[in-house]
Parts: structure tokens; C-alpha cells; sequence
């Protein structure tokens, strides 16, 4: 997705974010229901009615959604999860837990509150429909239509798409059989990943016949639930090892400092050849000036290396991304993943104490998965 989601309001101390796709949707669906759906359905409205009541209909949906989210958030509140969050984007929204579910019985619940509300909406919208079908065109409109799609995100949420309500709720059934919460996750993230290639799947066959904009969506939201589901895996994956750690526990101390004018071709010839460094520090009387990784030196032709000083081409320190001793190491490899970095200093009172490598970081999390699956995982996200 693109851009960064923004806070609207709050309620009840979570803060309600809309990400910039929320918009585009928001401009889709406005403009299916006032071009397409309304007018088929009542055909003497004025142009600008259908526009109107399209827009209403649309912020009307996504406020059921909003109380959908609200629904898993209250459910996780109760048990001692807090929801710093709720952000509504493309596919609907998704509430930030600040910690995964302690038991399967908590995954089960806050999953089904969701779909559980989205059914009640749909009820409701229902019985008021038959209120006002003889009242006023417009508003019948609106509420058979609000109805109609919140019975369909209840049937669809309560499918085994993870991560969707009901990919979850089939995890809490998983980690209620297995005892195993990882092990569990795999097994949804799996169902819910072949789930998506069906949808994949299926819209390929609509586009073959002829049913093109069906097509086109069945296939996107198939390739957005796989990608999700082996996404919310590997983010699992990821956390039950690094989510109890902070920089410090995975830092390295056997890092190299070199002075200012060592040359370019000592540095590759002593330390990263023969000892497998990506990464030199330059300072001088534990005064830190910056860092030379390999993909400095390679911007040098290499028949100037033995010419060229480290502080010609080190990266200043005050360019350098680095992370505090205490800063979660999750975070870390986040700030490494999204930037392209190879290691990040790591710094305490203001002093470098150590150095994190994305090699150093993969390799201890082969190594603990290699011993041992573990259940608690510190963070997580429900999504719709």
C-alpha cells in the first residue's frame, strides 16, 4: 500500500486511522452505486441524487466497518489486550492488538466478535428497511444496501482466508488441538494462502468468460489474502523470536574501527575478505565519524582503492540510521528491512556499544527455530 495512515478521531483512548487507499475505495464504491447500482434499481432520481446518496451509502459502509473493528477491540479490551489502534484501508479495516491472544479461547473470541457484529448490522439494517421502504426512496436505498453488504462481509470474514476472522478462528481451533500457537499459525496461514490462489483462480475463470471487472477482483483479493497470510506467518515467525529481545541482545561487539585515512584497499583486503565484514566503523580516540560498507567502496573504481582514505567515502554519522541499546529488536529489523541496510549501529548514552547485522539477525533466528516452536508472541493485528 502506499503513503502513511492518518488519525481522524479517537474513541474510548484508540485512535482511528484511515489509509490513503481508504479514499480511493471510498471513491469506487461512491461511484459503482451512483452510475451503476441506484440507478438500475430507482430510475427517476435526479443526477445529483445518485451521487449523494451513493456518498452516504459509502461513508455508511465503512462506519459499519468501523464497528465491526470496534467489536474485536471491545472483545480484546476485556481480556486485557489493549488496542492502541484501528486503521481502515482498502480491504476494510484492522485493529492493532499490542500483543497476540495468551489462549485459543481469546483468539476465538475476538475473532468471531467481528463477523458476529457485522451480522447484527445486517439484521438490524434489515428490520428498519421495512420501516421506511414506503416512506422514502433514498433512505430505503441506503439501508437495504448498508444490509446487504454487511451480510455479505459476515459470510465472507467467516471464511478460512487468513488472516480474515475466520482464518483466525480456524488457528484457535488449530492451537487448541496441537497446544502449539506457531505451529497453529502455520497450519491457518497455509489454508488461508491456498484459499487465495482458489480466489486467484477463480477470477482467471470469470475473465475467461467475459465477466472482466469480476474477474479482476476475484483474482486481486485472492493474491491480497495470500500475500497476507504467508505475510502474517512470517511476521509470527519473526516475533516469537526477536519480540522478548531488545538491540543489545542481538548486537554484535566484534565489529572493526578503522582511523579516517586507512585506505580503501586495506580495509577490503583485511577486514572484509579475510574476515567477512560488510561494514567498518571510521573514528579516531572514541570519537565516531561514520561508517564504510561494501556498498560505499563500490561506488570507487577499484584502481583507486589503495588511494583513497575511508573518511572520502564513509557515510557520515549523522546520516547513519542507528537504534538505542533498549530499542525492541523487532524494531531494529524493521528499520533494516525498510531502509535496504545491511547492519545499524547501535547506540547507548549517545556511544556506539555494539553493531546489528541482518546476516547475525537471520542467523539466530534459523538457529531458534531449529530448537524450539514458541507460543507467545508479544504483538499482533486483527484484521477484516
Amino acid at each position: 500500500m502506499f503513503g502513511r495512515s492518518f488519525t481522524i478521531a479517537r474513541i474510548g483512548g484508540i485512535a482511528i486511522e484511515i489509509h490513503p487507499s481508504w479514499l480511493l475505495i471510498f471513491a469506487l464504491i461512491t461511484w459503482s452505486l451512483a452510475v451503476g447500482v441506484f440507478p438500475m434499481q430507482f430510475e427517476d432520481w435526479a443526477t445529483a441524487t445518485y451521487w449523494i446518496i451513493g456518498a452516504i451509502a459509502a461513508l455508511l459502509l465503512f462506519v459499519t466497518v468501523l464497528i465491526h473493528e470496534m467489536a474485536h477491540a471491545v472483545v480484546a479490551i476485556r481480556r486485557g489486550l489493549p488496542v492502541p489502534r484501528i486503521t481502515l484501508f482498502i480491504f476494510g479495516g484492522v485493529s492493532h492488538l499490542s500483543r497476540q491472544p495468551r489462549t485459543a479461547g481469546e483468539e476465538f473470541a475476538i475473532a468471531a466478535a467481528g463477523p458476529a457484529a457485522s451480522l447484527a448490522i445486517a439484521i438490524i439494517a434489515a428490520a428498519l428497511s421495512l420501516v421506511v421502504v414506503n416512506l422514502n426512496e433514498q433512505a430505503t436505498a441506503i439501508v437495504v444496501y448498508i444490509a446487504l453488504v454487511n451480510f455479505l462481509l459476515a459470510i465472507f470474514n467467516t471464511l478460512p482466508g487468513f488472516p480474515l476472522d475466520g482464518g483466525r478462528v480456524l488457528r484457535s481451533i488449530a492451537w487448541r488441538k496441537t497446544g502449539n500457537f506457531m505451529k497453529a499459525t502455520r497450519i491457518a496461514s497455509g489454508v488461508g494462502t491456498g484459499f487465495g490462489f482458489g480466489l486467484i483462480i477463480i477470477g482467471f475463470g470469470f475473465i475467461l468468460f467475459g465477466y472482466l471487472i469480476n474477474g479482476i477482483w476475484f483474482a486481486f483479493i485472492g493474491w491480497f489474502l495470500s500475500t497476507a497470510a504467508r505475510g502474517e506467518a512470517e511476521s509470527l515467525r519473526l516475533e516469537s523470536v526477536l519480540g522478548p529481545l531488545q538491540a543489545r541482545d542481538v548486537m554484535s561487539q566484534n565489529y572493526v574501527v578503522v582511523p579516517p585515512g586507512l585506505s580503501l584497499q586495506l580495509i577490503v583486503d583485511e577486514f572484509m575478505v579475510a574476515e567477512g565484514h560488510r561494514a567498518v566503523i571510521v573514528a579516531r580516540d572514541e570519537t565516531v565519524y561514520g561508517i564504510v560498507s561494501i556498498s560505499d567502496i563500490r561506488k570507487v573504481p577499484r584502481d583507486r582503492w589503495a588511494d583513497t582514505p575511508a573518511q572520502a567515502v564513509m557515510t557520515p554519522r549523522e546520516e547513519v540510521a542507528t537504534v538505542n541499546a533498549d530499542t525492541p529488536a523487532m524494531e531494529a529489523l524493521e528499520l533494516i528491512a525498510q531502509r535496504g541496510l545491511n547492519q545499524v549501529p547501535v547506540l547507548e548514552e549517545g556511544r556506539m556499544v555494539g553493531l546489528i547485522t541482518r546476516r547475525e539477525l537471520i542467523e539466530r533466528i534459523q538457529v531458534a527455530e531449529q530448537l524450539e516452536d514458541r507460543r507467545e508472541v508479544p504483538t499482533g493485528s486483527r484484521r477484516s
